[in-house]
């Protein structure tokens, strides 16, 4: 049985002590130990009153900071952890991808983006525009939905179940074109087509007359850290129907994968 954790309080004194705000990180702690829990033992577990426990719990899954599962089992969500290393690991990442990014836009001419998902948005870490003058570009910071980018579904594709069903589960998918997904079964349908084929594609679906085919990066866990994508014109850019461009774009996430997780793994060893 998972241990439980106590809150630190000593270094702050108690009149300037937050009950509700307590309560939260003491809820997020057991969390983080038990991997995954309901009402009920998270209650038991920490001292907190029933009530309490499903107000902030409620308040963490509306904000993303926590899933629930089928069995009703609430689980911290990656957005937690994105609060300490999102800037870290996005400049990481951004550094290791910049040359080859920059090589697939030359070679292709088409605008390259590197994004990580932030519950059910893509963030832009990078983007590297094409030289056309008729070109699809976003700026680094910007965000986009993630049912509707080949970014967003590269990523999602290759995360854990309660990943994906935080983000569709009793929720509205935003409509961006006429061919955004937003049935819950059509887009499960889809992050599997996306498994087998291991890429992803937005034909339209957040921007009209833009294509974009995506490809995610993993860490050494095999988890999906981000996702590189090439974006174009439609009447341009067709993916589907240049094998190179598939190719490349996959070679480069198989090299980005390969090079963040030897950096990572660097970065651990111990010195002296």
């Amino acid at each position: 049985m998972p241990t439980t954790r106590k809150l630190n309080t000593a270094a702050v004194g108690s009149r300037y002590m937050v009950p509700v705000v307590r309560s939260t990180f003491r809820i997020l702690e057991e969390l983080s130990v038990a991997g995954a829990a309901g009402l009920n033992e998270l209650t038991h577990r920490t001292g907190v009153a029933k009530s309490t426990v499903f107000r902030i719990l409620s308040t963490l899954h509306s904000l993303g900071y926590v899933l629930r599962d089928e069995r009703r089992n609430y689980h911290v969500s990656p957005r937690v952890a994105d609060l300490v290393s999102d800037t870290a690991r996005g400049e990481a990442l951004s550094n290791t991808a910049m040359p080859l990014m920059l090589k697939l836009r030359n070679e292709f001419g088409e605008t390259v983006n590197l994004g990580e998902l932030n519950f059910d948005k893509v963030v832009y870490l990078a983007v590297v525009p094409s030289d056309y003058a008729l070109r699809f570009s976003e700026r680094p910071g910007i965000s986009v939905p993630a049912h509707a980018s080949a970014l967003g579904k590269a990523i999602l594709a290759f995360s854990r179940p309660e990943v994906v069903d935080g983000l569709i589960n009793g929720r509205e998918l935003e409509i961006l074109t006429r061919n955004t997904i937003t049935k819950a079964d059509e887009f499960r349908r889809e992050l599997k087509r996306v498994r087998t084929r291991g890429y992803a594609l937005d034909r339209e679906e957040t921007s009209l007359l833009a294509t974009c085919i995506g490809a995610p990066i993993f860490d050494a866990h095999g988890h999906p850290l981000a996702a590189l994508s090439i974006s174009g014109p439609s009447s341009r850019f067709n993916p589907r129907r240049n094998a190179p461009v598939v190719e490349a774009l996959l070679a480069a996430t198989a090299e980005i994968s390969r090079q963040f997780r030897w950096r990572s793994e660097a970065e651990l060893k111990p010195t002296g």
